[in-house]
């Protein structure tokens, strides 16, 4: 007989982790999900440079 050994299942805890500020490695999608959860408010036009530069200014 083996004996099997068990282990306690993690909970996957990224909901709990603020992620890190976006970068021009992000799209601009990304970018705006970020700010959408900062509550950053931005144009429906923006493009990557200005909102990379909203992400910048925010104290998040």
């Amino acid at each position: 007989m083996s004996q099997s050994l068990t282990r306690p299942v993690q909970a996957n805890n990224l909901a709990d982790e603020t992620p890190a500020k976006p970068t021009d490695a992000n799209t601009v999608a990304e970018i705006k999900a970020w700010l959408d959860a900062h509550k950053v408010s931005y144009p429906s036009n923006a493009v990557k440079a200005n909102l990379l530069a909203l992400v910048n200014d925010t104290d998040a």
